[in-house]
């Protein structure tokens, strides 16, 4: 219970609360600071705090909340890397930018020695690789290591599951062969499937490799310069020069515009510019000698290409794999004294002539000197085993002199020669026969002339102090003289190698069999491809009997030619061994209208070959084969008309 002096208290504090501009118990302890208050007794369980201090747990918990922030702050930043490494994971997804593919080959390679190639297969994918397949793929010209004869185009091995992380090699070894320094590719193709995926995927990769040295060293020899018109000699030399055997191996060469093929040793097996070699051992040598005219403006330049490599199947004409080439650079030059030699009205170098016919050459001349040349002489000099020389005639005051079988002009026959003016020009002529194909039982072989002409005189120079100089122009042409070929086709009934049957003479609408013999004789040049045809007519029929049954000879329903596939024909055949010969029957079928006629059994008769001295063309024509069998000589004239 409040006492007296506590009601009487609280009152006062009550009345101040109310009164305005005063606080409660103003009056009494405005002038006292807070040091001086005094707190009754009876106030003990109230604490009166003359400063203002913190609660002393408040620092515990701002450090706790700063934990909790950082904590937080870096759940967030933890929760969304690992978000983001989820997404953006590059061995989450399988991927073949997850397979390497990695090639540990050496730098550069030697022709004919084995090298070795390993392919490294790494799977960084987190799954795995099913039914792997690696194909190693050789660029063209790799042989085999074990076998070097055999082409190599492709390595296959089965590699079969490449676990998650797991690494896997392929050993390999080949022999490659091409150019020097040049760059050859090896591909490599990994096949696979990814686990729990059915579709076919692949990755490639390629890897260079440089050919140190080329398996063949080419060499080509020539002059540097040359005149134009004049006789040129080319030299190519293939030396092998790898330790493995090379095999069709192909030699092509480009000629220059202006120049004319001559003649090669050996011959080409295509056309005038291709050899073809089956072998070439190691450490040998194949060399061509080509002789050839080349003809162009004073002080042009022409270049000759060759090229040397491995035959192409599908073209035999075209090198598949190049081993190396080689240009040759030639110089024309112009002479002082220009000549031309033609035989028959043809450049020399091409000209070919045939036995028993008369040879005409022709020497055009011209002075390229800006000055006059005088006592001009003109030579020619005939060689060769197939020169007649009785037969020779000089032309235009020109005189053959037998000791050294020279024709010559001069001042003294040919007035004109005394002062050649410049830009001056004329000619001179001569001919020959050439000697017989056949003497006795042997026959000339692979014959030819050659004619070397010289034209030489003397120029005078501005200066008359100095003493005319002697100027000469020499050049020298081949002529070859084509192979002397015989072609007979007759038709026998009585004699031959065949037995014939039905009536003689041919009875109307009554079978009747005759024998029909080609013969073949060749003189002095090889003979390749020949072939010979005959048509039958539409009452003669294929009878099918042939002799000697080893010659390749066919009948065609469709055109009733007979075509005889003869081949080679050897110089001397007919002459130093027996003619070539095929025999075969054919059926006649006579009809009314043919009473008291000789009807032909075989017409439009003809052989073709290629003379393979000359690099010409040879045709040979035969007239029909009638009933009449005058080839035959137990037959007489009136066995061949047709009776009823």
């Amino acid at each position: 219970m409040d006492t007296e002096y506590d009601k009487s208290r609280l009152e006062r504090l009550k009345r101040g609360l109310y009164k305005p501009g005063e606080t409660a118990g103003s009056e009494k302890y405005d002038d006292l600071s807070p040091s001086e208050i005094n707190v009754e007794n009876n106030w003990g369980d109230t604490e009166i705090i003359t400063g203002r201090k913190e609660a002393p747990h408040k620092s515990h918990v701002d450090a706790f909340l700063k934990i909790l922030v950082v904590l937080a702050v870096l759940t967030s930043f933890a929760s969304g890397g690992f978000l983001l490494y989820q997404y953006f994971d590059p061995l989450r997804l399988c991927s073949d930018k997850n397979i390497l593919l990695t090639f540990e080959t050496p730098i550069g390679v030697t022709p004919g020695i084995p090298a070795s190639i390993v392919v490294h297969i790494a799977n960084q994918n987190r799954c795995g690789l099913e039914y792997s397949n690696l194909s190693l793929i050789y660029p063209s010209g790799t042989r085999e290591s074990e076998n070097p004869s055999k082409d190599l185009h492709e390595q296959k091995k089965v590699l079969g599951t490449i676990q998650p992380n797991e690494s896997v090699e392929f050993n390999g070894s080949a022999i490659f062969l091409g150019e020097e320094n040049e760059e050859k590719e090896i591909r490599a193709v990994l096949e696979y499937r990814f686990e729990g995926v059915n579709s076919l995927l692949t990755k490639g990769g390629a890897r260079p490799l440089r050919l140190l040295a080329s398996p063949i060293n080419l060499v080509v020899n020539t002059l540097k310069e040359v005149n134009a018109g004049q006789q040129l000699e080319l030299t190519l030399s293939a030396v092998s020069n790898t330790v493995i055997p090379l095999r069709d191996i192909l030699v092509k060469i480009e000629y220059p515009q202006g120049f004319t093929f001559s003649d090669a040793d050996p011959k080409p097996a295509y056309g005038n510019n291709i050899w073809r070699v089956d072998s070439l051992k190691p450490a040998d040598k194949f060399s061509v000698v080509i002789h050839g005219i080349l003809e162009g403006a004073d002080t042009q330049q022409r270049v000759f290409q060759t090229s040397i490599g491995v035959g192409d199947d599908k073209n035999e004409r075209d090198i598949s794999t190049l081993y190396g080439r080689a240009s040759s650079e030639i110089v024309v030059k112009r002479p002082f004294i220009g000549i031309t030699l033609s035989i028959n009205g043809k450049p020399a170098g091409d000209a070919t002539a045939m036995f028993g016919q008369r040879i005409e050459g022709v020497v055009e001349w011209k002075n390229n000197l800006p000055t006059s040349i005088v006592n001009a002489e003109i030579e020619v000099r005939l060689f060769g085993a197939a020169m007649d020389r009785m037969s020779i005639q000089a032309g235009s005051g020109g005189f053959y002199r037998s000791i050294d079988d020279t024709i010559f002009w001069d001042v003294r026959g040919n007035p004109q020669l005394s002062v050649l003016g410049s830009g001056q020009s004329g000619s001179v002529g001569f001919s020959f026969m050439p000697l017989p194909a056949v003497s006795g039982t042997s026959a000339m072989s692979n014959p030819e002339v050659t004619a070397e002409v010289t034209v030489r005189g003397k120029r005078f120079s501005d200066d008359p102090s100095k003493v005319p100089e002697e100027i000469k122009t020499v050049m020298a042409q081949t002529v070859r003289i084509a192979s002397e070929i015989q072609f007979v086709a007759r038709g026998v009934y009585f004699v031959g190698p065949l037995a014939n049957s039905g009536p003689i003479p041919p009875r109307v609408e009554q079978e009747t069999t005759y024998t029909m013999i080609w013969s073949i004789v060749n003189t002095s040049n090889n003979m390749a491809n020949a072939r010979v045809r005959g048509i039958l007519p539409s009452y003669v029929k294929w009878y099918g009997s042939v002799y000697p049954s080893k010659e390749l000879i066919s009948y065609n329903k469709n055109t009733n030619e007979v075509i005889w596939s003869v081949g080679d024909i050897p110089a001397g055949t007919g002459i130093v061994t027996p003619p070539r010969e095929v025999a075969f029957q054919v059926v006649l079928l006579p009809s009314l209208s043919q009473v008291n006629k000789n009807p032909a059994l075989l017409t439009d008769i003809r052989l073709n070959a290629l003379d393979s001295f000359t690099n010409t063309e040879v045709t040979k024509t035969a007239p029909s084969i009638q009933t009449d069998i005058s080839t035959d000589p137990k037959a007489s004239r009136e066995d061949g008309l047709v009776v009823e």
